[in-house]
C-alpha cells in the first residue's frame, strides 16, 4: 500500500525475511484464486483512539485527545520520557530590499524563528493497527503530511516512517517542513550529530569553539549535517534519532531537537542554481518524500552501544528490487 501518495492499492503486504551476509533473498508473491483459502487470511483490527502501543523493549503512548505521541517507555532499562513530536514548516524567506538572502537550495533562511505546525488543530486523526509483526499508530497532520509509527517486534527502537507532500504553496510562501521533537531533557543547550556518519560532534546552540559569534539566525545559525544521528541527553537520559540519509538538523530550545525533511522554495539563493527549489515531479504538483526516523531512549552509559550498530544497519541496509514475475529465478 501507497500511503498518502495517491496510490490506490488499498493493501500493504507484510511478511518477515531475512538476507544472508553479502547476498541476496527473492520471494515471489502471487494472486490466489478467490476459492483458494490461502487467499483470505485473518486481517489485522483496526482500532480508532490509539493509546500505546508496545514490544517486548518498548513501550510507545499517545494521547488520546490530540493523537500525538506522548511519552516513550525503555522497559528493558525501567526508564521513560515525555516525548512530543510533530511536524511544522518554516516561512522561507523572499529576499528584498532590506534583506536580500532568499532561501533556496544552498541557503535556509526562515524569516522567522517560530514555525507554523502543519496540522491546523491541536489533534491529529490518528489509528492503530496490530498484528504479530508489527504494532503502528497511523497519524495524519493533514492532506499532504502524515506518518507511521511502528514498533517490530523483537526491535529496541520506534521507528516513524513519514511522507510528506507535495507542499502546498498557493498561498505564496515557500515552506521548509521539520519533524520536531520535545522533551524535559535538561540539555544546557547542548546536543550531539555526527560527522560524516563517524565521530559524534558536541553542538552548543549560538557557540562556536574558535570564535565569538555574534548569532544573526536563531534557527538556520543552529542547525548542522546530520548524515546518520542527532541526539540530546541530559546527566541520566539519552534520547538518539537516527536517519536513513543526510539532513540538517538542530536544537533551537533546551529539550528539543528537530530534523528538516522537505523543502519546496519559490525564489533562486543566487548561489548559482539560477532556479528555485520547486521541482514539481511526474504529475506536476510537486514531489512527495517519504522516510524513516529511528528513535532510541537509553541511559546516557549505555546508549552508544545500540544506535552505533543501528546506525550502521541503517547505512549498509538491503535494497529491495521489485520486478514482473514469469522469468527465471536468480540462483546463487
Amino acid at each position: 500500500r501507497l500511503r498518502g501518495d495517491g496510490g490506490s492499492a488499498p493493501w500493504e503486504l507484510l511478511f518477515q525475511a531475512s538476507v544472508p551476509a553479502l547476498g541476496f533473498s527473492t520471494f515471489a508473491v502471487s494472486r490466489l484464486s478467490r476459492g483458494d483459502p490461502r487467499g483470505h487470511p485473518a486481517r489485522a483490527p483496526v482500532l480508532s483512539q490509539p493509546r500505546e502501543i508496545q514490544n517486548e523493549h518498548v513501550r510507545v503512548l499517545f494521547d488520546p485527545l490530540t493523537g500525538h505521541l506522548k511519552e516513550i517507555q525503555n522497559l528493558d532499562k525501567s526508564i521513560s520520557l515525555p516525548v512530543f513530536q510533530s511536524f511544522y514548516w518554516y516561512n522561507a524567506s523572499v529576499g528584498n530590499d532590506e534583506s536580500p538572502q532568499a532561501s533556496g537550495a544552498y541557503i535556509f533562511r526562515p524569516n522567522s524563528s517560530e514555525p507554523v505546525p502543519v496540522s491546523s488543530s491541536k489533534r491529529v486523526s490518528a489509528h492503530l493497527v496490530k498484528n504479530a509483526l508489527v504494532q503502528e499508530v497511523h497519524q495524519n497532520f493533514s492532506s499532504w503530511c502524515s506518518q507511521v509509527v511502528r514498533l517490530r517486534a523483537g526491535e529496541p527502537y520506534v521507528e516513524l516512517e513519514w511522507t510528506v507532500g507535495p507542499i502546498p504553496v498557493e498561498d505564496g510562501w515557500g515552506k521548509e517542513i521539520v519533524s520536531r521533537f520535545e522533551t524535559t531533557l535538561q540539555t544546557d543547550a547542548r546536543f550531539y550529530t555526527d560527522s560524516n556518519g563517524r565521530q559524534v560532534t558536541e553542538r552548543r546552540r549560538d557557540y562556536r569553539p574558535t570564535w565569538n559569534l555574534s548569532q544573526t539566525e536563531a534557527v538556520a545559525g543552529n542547525y548542522y549535517p546530520v548524515n546518520s544521528r542527532i541526539f540530546i541527553r541530559d546527566q541520566k537520559f539519552q534520547l538518539t534519532v537516527l536517519t536513513d540519509r543526510s539532513q540538517g538538523g538542530g536544537s533551537v530550545f533546551d529539550g528539543s531537537l528537530e530534523l528538516m525533511v522537505h523543502r519546496r522554495l519559490l525564489y533562486d539563493d543566487n548561489r548559482g542554481v539560477g532556479e528555485p527549489l520547486v521541482e514539481l515531479g511526474a504529475d506536476g504538483r510537486g514531489l512527495v518524500v517519504r522516510g524513516r526516523h529511528l528513535v532510541l531512549l537509553d541511559t546516557v552509559e549505555s546508549a552508544a552501544d545500540r544506535h552505533r550498530l543501528l546506525a550502521q544497519e541503517l547505512f549498509m541496509a538491503p535494497y529491495a528490487v521489485l520486478a514482473p514475475g514469469g522469468g527465471p529465478s536468480y540462483r546463487r
